[in-house]
């Protein structure tokens, strides 16, 4: 299975969200602010199947830092779940 690119720190520093699929995967991404005076998160919602988002049950959701080590983990969270719907 091929890696999931996603775009680089600087998008998301600009507030930009993202939607991405690999094979039946899909996930979208958005900064949030957690509460007052905690830094942004990139949140992540993932799902199975050719529905958008909002036609379909959301399987997973997690949060991770905006630096490189949280891009880093946010993609490896991705590629885990993608490799999990893979084999259902």
């Amino acid at each position: 299975m091929n890696s999931i690119d996603i775009p680089t720190l600087l998008f998301w520093e600009n507030g930009n969200s993202w939607y991405g699929s690999q094979g039946g995967a899909r996930f979208f991404i958005k900064p949030e602010s957690p509460g007052e005076g905690q830094e942004k998160q990139l949140a992540v919602q993932f799902w199975r199947g050719p529905l958008s988002m909002a036609l379909s049950e959301i399987l997973a959701t997690a949060s991770f830092p905006i630096t490189e080590e949280g891009l880093a983990q946010l993609s490896a969270w991705l590629e885990e779940r993608a490799a999990e719907s893979a084999a259902v």
